[in-house]
């Protein structure tokens, strides 16, 4: 179906976006704004959809920022009428209709509350021991891996284009997050012996990179999204052959040039002295998407980023969102949890414990999470309401649903 332009669609999705990252969930233009997107994208396709139970969005441009769960229906929400999961693109309905042989899973990670202001000058002298007995990666490793991912020639000087962590990261100061610690240790006795937890000091960078298939890597901590960049030179690249790195902008140098998986990303133990240490050492309290993609998550059933902007990243117009969603999908992991705006501590830990809960006792993916949504968005009336969509709907489920 032809929705039609996309201009109006962009600016009630951009208004959305704008006013759940601000929390400004009562905001009076709202409402107008989400029924407006369900009249532009939902109402056209309603007649094709009444013996469907559940929707796979394939989402591009703007509508890769939209939960289509809050979209209202009457007077419901989307949700309330159809299990709804997410894939990045068509061809993913095939491959998880039609999986593999499953490889065989590791022991499940979960990582909260990292202790942001974790001295890694002192820390480094007692690195931990590689996880699951596999020893982390060196950050020239990353490099280099890095180099190969995005097809650049590793003899090439370091440039924008190889780089693990964005030149624009000037370092930023992550408060505490006691409730992810809570969550992360209660999701840990969920999993029962078939986890390791890492909270504070041990919620490192090293711990995460050195991990093989773990079957649910939990993450509950701050995520990061720097704003897009203008190059005078951006709209001047050679990309004759879509196969081969391009080289230099015409008059201009490399370092134009930046992939947006290095713009978003994680914090991990020690990210706030992030600026004062040198950029090596930066780079392993900070786990960026590019890193994100580098990980072997073949085999992983369940990433779960429980962290502030973990979905969100730069538009790419056909290529949905390059993001940390995105980039966990990359490594191989079969689904992704991540939010889309700044999420409620205690919402979000009663979100996933519930989820979890479900899924743990055998519902399929999608409809734990549906379940899960739903059990908060029921809660209107109760000592604490989390009936809103700002607290329900800020995460979206991508990949595998069973």
């Amino acid at each position: 179906m032809d929705l039609g332009e996309a201009a109006p669609i962009n600016e009630a999705v951009e208004l959305v976006c704008k006013r759940m990252s601000a929390g400004q969930f009562a905001a009076k233009d709202l409402s107008p704004a989400l029924q407006r997107l369900s009249d532009l994208v939902y109402a056209p396709l309603v007649k094709h959809l009444t013996n469907v139970s559940h929707l796979i969005v394939c989402p591009d441009g703007q509508l890769s920022r939209l939960p289509f769960e809050m979209l209202p229906v009457g007077n419901k929400f989307l949700i309330e009428e159809k299990t709804i999961s997410y894939v990045t693109s068509g061809r993913e309905v095939v491959r998880i209709a039609c999986p593999k042989t499953r490889i065989q899973s590791s022991k499940s990670l979960v990582m909260g509350n990292p202790d942001f202001d974790l001295d890694l000058k002192v820390a480094q002298a007692s690195q931990p021991a590689g996880f699951a007995g596999i020893p982390a990666r060196s950050s020239r490793d990353a490099k280099q891996d890095a180099s190969q991912l995005a097809g650049v020639t590793p003899a090439l000087p370091l440039s924008a284009a190889t780089r693990s962590l964005s030149r624009d990261y000037r370092g930023m100061t992550f408060t505490p997050l006691p409730g992810s610690g809570v969550e992360a240790t209660n999701v840990a006795k969920l999993l029962g012996d078939d986890a390791i937890l890492r909270l504070g000091a041990d919620a490192r960078e090293a711990e995460l990179k050195a991990v093989v298939s773990p079957r649910v890597l939990h993450l509950a901590t701050h995520g990061f999204f720097l704003s897009d960049q203008e190059f005078k030179h951006t709209n001047s690249l050679d990309l004759s052959s879509a196969f081969t790195w391009p080289g230099p902008p015409k008059g201009g140098t490399p370092n134009d040039w930046e992939n947006p998986l290095v713009r978003c990303g994680i914090a991990l133990a020690g990210a706030n002295h992030a600026q004062q240490i040198t950029n090596a050492i930066a780079e392993d309290v900070v786990l960026t998407g590019l890193e994100a993609s580098l990980l072997n998550l073949q085999g992983t059933e369940l990433v779960i980023l429980s962290a502030c902007d973990s979905g969100t990243g730069e538009v790419k117009i056909g290529e949905a969102v390059m993001s940390l969603r995105r980039a966990f999908r990359i490594a191989g992991a079969e689904t992704v949890l991540a939010s889309h705006w700044p999420e409620n501590d205690q919402a979000t830990s009663l979100l996933m414990m519930e989820f979890m809960r479900r899924w743990r006792a055998g519902e399929p993916r999608a409809k734990a999470w549906r379940e899960a949504q739903l059990t908060l968005l029921r809660s209107k009336g109760a000592k604490q309401d989390f009936s809103n969509p700002f607290f329900w709907s800020a995460f979206t489920l991508t990949g595998q649903w069973n």
